[in-house]
């Protein structure tokens, strides 16, 4: 059993065979596409924080949607002065010791990488929470074949959310990792109902959204229902540790 990530990631034949206009289709989004939302943030004045810094504007958004946090508490200065913004930092290098790049985060944060952190929350407080009520924080998607039980970032208004919060553009693994949820969630048990997909860079102030089945025949040629088919029976009909090894 993989996660989506590393789905997304690897088996470029398989995805190049059934995304066959998928490097094209990224070229077209990042070249006119995208939809400014935002002034770009700053270069990271420390790179080896940037993910943490990204990670934790997150968790923020993250215990708002939970309602553990209220804007009010989560928007004061005096937050990062705060138990529970230590007990976010303390959880979020947790999380990052994952990764070969958790080892690199340089404490304590500067009061500009709080800020940052502060104000990647509050662009996505604004774009998804201030004026809807219907958000899910970390949607389950149930496994399927040998993908694992999956959670995405944020389901709003029937849009599915992916949030990119690096120095980049998008790229080709983000449009198949939110594939990738999509056909979980189709197969799930107890499915949302997703009518749109977005990707969106709170740091760089760029966003992409298409509905469903134009970004599946866009990247495929093929429909949603016929997509989500081929990529079920590829995840279902290989066994993982026999055909691609551990």
């Amino acid at each position: 059993m993989i996660s989506e990530s590393t789905f997304s990631k690897k088996f470029t034949s398989f995805w190049n065979e059934i995304l066959p206009n998928s490097k094209n289709y990224v070229r077209l989004i990042n070249g006119g596409l995208l939809d400014p939302v935002y002034e770009p943030f700053d270069t990271a004045e420390r790179k080896n924080n940037t993910a943490l810094v990204n990670v934790l504007s997150f968790n923020m958004f993250r215990e708002l949607c939970n309602k553990s946090q209220t804007i009010g508490q989560l928007s004061n200065s005096s937050y990062f002065d705060s138990q529970n913004f230590e007990n976010l930092l303390e959880n979020g290098m947790a999380y990052l010791s994952k990764f070969s790049y958790g080892a690199e985060c340089s404490l304590p944060l500067s009061v500009k990488e709080k800020e940052q952190a502060s104000q990647l929350f509050r662009h996505m407080y604004i774009r998804y929470v201030a004026n809807n009520s219907n958000v899910v924080i970390d949607p389950k998607f149930d496994g399927c074949g040998f993908i694992n039980e999956s959670f995405g970032d944020i389901i709003s208004d029937h849009t599915l959310v992916e949030i990119k919060s690096g120095e980049r553009r998008f790229s080709l693994t983000d449009i198949r990792q939110l594939l990738i949820y999509l056909v979980l969630n189709h197969y799930s048990k107890k499915p949302f109902q997703i009518n749109y997909i977005e990707l969106f860079n709170p740091r760089m102030g760029i966003a992409f959204t298409e509905d469903v089945e134009s970004f599946c025949l866009n990247i495929s040629a093929l429909n949603s229902q016929e997509l989500f088919a081929e990529v079920q029976k590829f995840i279902v009909d290989n066994n993982f540790v026999e055909t691609f090894g551990t």
